[in-house]
This record gives C-alpha cells, structure tokens and sequence, in this order.
C-alpha cells in the first residue's frame, strides 16, 4: 500500500495521522506526539484532550478504540497543524495588552503588530522618491519605482510578503519585503498586473532584496514568488535552508521572538 497521498493543497505528501480536533483548522489544542525519526518523521500526533485518555489508559490500545477519531492528513498539512498548535511559554494571548506608540500616526494601539515592511529594495539610492508612471513592458526605463515595483541598476523587483506561521496560533508574522525577478518575468506581471487571471503566472523564481536587521544577512537568499489577486501583495516561498528566516518560514515562530521584534521595531513600548 502507498505510503503516499495526493493533498488538494500540497500535492502528493506522505500519509499522516492526527486526531480529528487537529484536522480542523484549531489552533493552541496542543500537539502530542513520538519522537520523529528518520524512518517515520511524522508520528501520529492528537491533542491535549485526547491526551487525556492516552495518559489515562497508559497509551493506545483496544480500551481507547472508539473513544477518538482519526483523521489522515498529508504531511504538510501535518506540518501545519503542528505549527497551530504546539502550546509554547510565551502565548500570543500575552502580546494582547502590549502597548506600542505607531511611526506614521503617532498613535498608541494595544496588542501585536504583526506586520513590518521595507518601501525600497537594499540597491535603490532614493528612498522614499515614488515615481509614478505608465510602464511601457517594451520600453521599459533605466529607473523606476512606486509602491509595488520598481528598477534600479539594470535590476527588477517586485514587492510582496514573507509570511512566518506564529506557532501555537493561527495568525501569521509578515515581513514586507523586496525580491528581484528576471526581466521577462517583471514584463509578464506588468502586462497582466490589473488582470484578475495573472494568479495563473507560474512561481517566478526571485532574490531576497532587503537585509532584515533581525537576522544574519539576509540578502539574496533564494525565494518564489507567487502573485494573487490584484490588490494583494505577492507573497515569497522561501527555499528550505539552515538561515534562521528561512527555520521560521517553515516551521513557525514563537510568539516570545515576535514580542522581541516588537520591543526593538516599534517606536515607543509599553
């Protein structure tokens, strides 16, 4: 019997199995299981609740048969159940009532902010200089930049998000960021950019363009990206690697690391 299955979302991954309180969507049940190894990285995992009767029947047997549900998943939807539920020291309930003072609206607001962006690429000389043009894709200029695009140096780059699972949770960290693209690419998506149809564009494979002070160097590590609809940003797949953006990328980040960005980003804290 294959050890594999075809997911609607990851395509074909290996089999897994969860309890049916993990398969739904929940975030912060908790998430139990073996220890992975090499030959079974995914280890049947089940929440606190059905931990429960695991610890009170010392384990699975014939008396807990009945007594939860199983559900298959495929690894990468494993993947992320575990990230929404794994229970960590730090919860994101206690970012709730963090207060922090806005750059841009000199406002104070309560709770996490969630979202941190870079407006220019690393290589462009002109912060803050938007131009604003009609972009001919045969005639394209030596410089250009507005909130979504822009070329500098005989380089292109489109602006989108790298989204960092918050573990324990639901919610996602987002940095706004920079990727080079091919020139040809950077054609494509301005001659479709109004299009609702350009979600159809294949992954353009792409250059991490800012350096993100909360890392080691994070130039040029290798992305994807994948464009939406009009009107929402594109986001970046981050090709697995031992960098510690990309560890997050893939397997979460703890609402204690997200607290610490806050407290060295934000303006004023509280």
């Amino acid at each position: 019997m294959s050890n594999l299955i075809d997911c609607s979302t990851h395509g074909e991954q290996q089999k897994t199995y969860v309890c049916d309180h993990l398969a739904e969507g929940s975030a912060g049940l908790g998430f139990n299981r073996g220890e992975p190894t090499e030959e079974n990285p995914f280890p049947d995992a089940w929440c606190d609740e059905c931990n429960l009767i695991y610890e009170a029947n010392d384990g699975w047997g014939d008396a807990t048969e009945g007594l939860i549900t199983i559900r298959l998943l495929c690894s990468g939807c494993y993947e992320k159940a575990r990230i929404r539920n794994t229970r960590t020291e730090v919860t994101f309930e206690d970012l709730s009532d963090f207060r922090w003072k806005c750059y841009s609206c000199e406002e104070w607001h309560t709770g996490p902010c969630l979202d941190f962006s870079y407006d220019v690429p690393i290589y462009w000389e002109k912060e803050n200089d938007l131009v604003y043009q009609a972009l001919d894709i045969n005639h394209l200029p030596e410089t250009y930049l507005d909130e979504d695009l822009c070329i500098t140096d005989g380089s292109y780059f489109v602006r989108g998000l790298i989204e960092l699972p918050i573990i324990g949770t639901a919610e996602l960290f987002r940095w706004g960021v920079w990727g080079s693209i091919s020139k040809d690419n950077f054609q494509k998506l301005v001659s479709r950019f109004d299009d609702p149809d350009r979600v159809s564009l294949e992954p353009m494979f792409s250059w991490l363009s800012n350096n993100i002070a909360d890392y080691e160097e994070t130039l040029n590590p290798k992305m994807y990206t994948h464009i939406c609809e009009p009107g929402q940003r594109p986001t970046f797949e981050l090709e697995p690697s031992d960098h510690q953006l990309s560890q997050e990328y893939h397997h979460g980040i703890i609402a204690a690391r997200v607290k610490e960005i806050m407290k060295k980003r934000l303006k004023e804290t509280e």
